[in-house]
């Protein structure tokens, strides 16, 4: 991964300076991260946290689909507190922002997606690519 400068365009696509865009999000992965291999866990626990975080993330969609935008928009916060490490808080929150009509924001998140992915492994181009293309479409309605 290569080093971004803080002063450096977002490599999210925002426009804005990295600093004042995703390196919070950025600074906060890298401390989960620190946390959590300092902590020893077992498989079952590993398994049982994977778990929670897979049912919390598809939580958000399902409250979606009710219309019960507050409780998803909770669940994201949850998410971001519990697992800042992870995409998914970004990614259902750009979601939420897009139910409620919220373009400008959901543009901004799912940027913010597609920047995570970039600077994280296990994300292919076409992931990252579907992220900015999203982001694209919302701006443009």
């Amino acid at each position: 991964m290569a080093k971004i400068g803080r002063n450096a365009p977002c490599p999210c696509g925002s426009g804005k300076k990295y600093k004042k865009c995703c390196l919070p999000l950025h600074r906060e992965a890298d401390q989960g991260r620190e946390k959590a291999l300092a902590e020893t866990v077992t498989l079952e626990e590993f398994n049982d946290e994977l778990d929670r975080l897979e049912d919390m993330s598809n939580s958000v969609p399902d409250l979606l689909r009710r219309g019960r935008l507050d409780e998803a928009e909770q669940v994201c916060e949850e998410l971001r507190r519990s697992y800042p490490d992870q995409i998914d808080w970004i990614e259902r929150l750009a979601e939420v922002f897009e139910a409620r009509g919220e373009h400008g924001k959901a543009a901004e998140y799912y940027r913010k997606a597609a920047g995570f992915a970039r600077t994280h492994d296990g994300f292919d181009e076409e992931g990252i690519a579907w992220y900015t293309r999203k982001a694209e479409e919302l701006e443009s309605s």
